[in-house]
């Protein structure tokens, strides 16, 4: 999750926030307090290391998916209510030039984004997670 990105490029914004959702969905499922890893000491690692000091066998990978896991069952109830890609937008100003950069995003960029995050995450192009996804998380809804 440390890699560095140009932020006026689409390129590698879509794992970005598919590692961020996963981690933070596994971190907050922990009931801590945000303030024992805080930013600094944000990682699996200590995640996993947390976990494993009160008697928990987790490996890195293990704890990614239990927030994989979290992240496509809420995803499954938005889609059971309703929700498709024609909600997964930006705020209007987001496509508007800023003034600081004189960068805003283009419709095209963010419908790359959106196409290869849905990718990542195993869903298909309107935004509902696949068979083969729920399957390989074990999940039945």
């Amino acid at each position: 999750m440390s890699a560095e990105l140009d932020r006026f490029t689409p390129d590698g914004k879509a794992k970005l926030v598919k590692d961020l959702q996963d981690f933070n969905a596994a971190l907050w499922s922990l009931i801590s307090c945000d303030n024992i890893l805080n930013p600094e000491r944000y990682s699996e690692k200590n995640a996993v290391e947390m976990l494993n000091g009160i008697g928990f066998n987790f490996k890195e990978r293990e704890f990614l998916e239990v927030g994989e896991r979290i992240y496509n069952l809420t995803r499954l109830f938005n889609v059971r209510e309703g929700f498709s890609s024609k909600d997964d937008t930006l705020p209007e100003r987001f496509r508007e030039i800023q003034e600081e950069t004189k960068w805003k995003i283009s419709q095209k960029d963010f419908d790359k984004m959106l196409a290869e995050y849905y990718s990542l995450r195993g869903w298909d192009s309107n935004g509902k997670p696949k068979k083969e996804t729920l399957d390989r998380l074990d999940l039945i809804f």
